[in-house]
């Protein structure tokens, strides 16, 4: 399963959001999880499917594989640190496996 990330460039919350995932071991809470950034200002996503995350980034989201649907997670505070954003991660995605 991969966590999308949908960020801006330029964006001080979202360089924040993508170097505190970086700090977690994703693999020890899902040992498939893969994170995938996606910025949403992109040339090439010429459909503007990401358009609608055009002021809320960042936003992180779920896709599971052999599925197409991106599960949108609720919003996370920037200011939450390593454990606090991994124990975040964990329950929310928990919630969305159980669901």
């Amino acid at each position: 399963m991969k966590l999308l990330i949908f960020v801006r460039k330029g964006c001080c919350i979202c360089d924040s959001l993508k170097n505190n995932l970086k700090k977690i071991d994703l693999i020890k809470l899902f040992n498939d999880l893969e994170i995938e950034e996606i910025d949403i200002d992109r040339f090439d996503l010429y459909d503007d499917r990401f358009r609608k995350y055009d002021y809320l980034v960042p936003v992180l989201g779920l896709k599971m594989k052999n599925s197409q649907e991106i599960i949108q997670l609720p919003s996370v505070s920037p200011r939450l640190k390593e454990i606090q954003l991994r124990n975040w991660l964990q329950k929310n995605i928990n919630e969305i496996l159980k669901g």
